[in-house]
């Protein structure tokens, strides 16, 4: 009876080992897991930031080939876009002033 009693605290003490260890592998394997997933959102996210600005500038390039604006109401489209867009519409006048 008293080997009995020694083995079921026994056990009992194993299952608490067992279940701190398995506990912890779970915990590390789930970082493991979490961090891929965030960088992994992290890459499509700038490929999707790239990926849009090179369609408004495509969008930007076609729109101001295909228009027939007066250099007013170029300069009033120009004044509508944002400070980003801007700089961007300048880079492209200035690489191709100097191809």
């Amino acid at each position: 009876m008293k080997e009995t009693l020694e083995n079921i605290m026994l056990m009992g003490l194993g299952a608490m080992v067992m279940t701190s260890e398995k506990a912890s592998d779970l915990k590390d394997e789930l970082l493991k897991k979490g961090t891929e997933a965030y960088r992994h959102g992290q890459e499509l996210n700038e490929e999707l930031k790239h990926n849009i600005k090179e369609k408004m500038k495509d969008n930007v390039t076609i729109n101001i080939e295909k228009a027939d604006l007066t250099n007013e109401e170029l300069a009033t489209k120009i004044n509508e876009l944002s400070e980003e867009d801007k700089k961007e519409i300048l880079k492209l006048l200035k690489a191709k002033k100097n191809a």
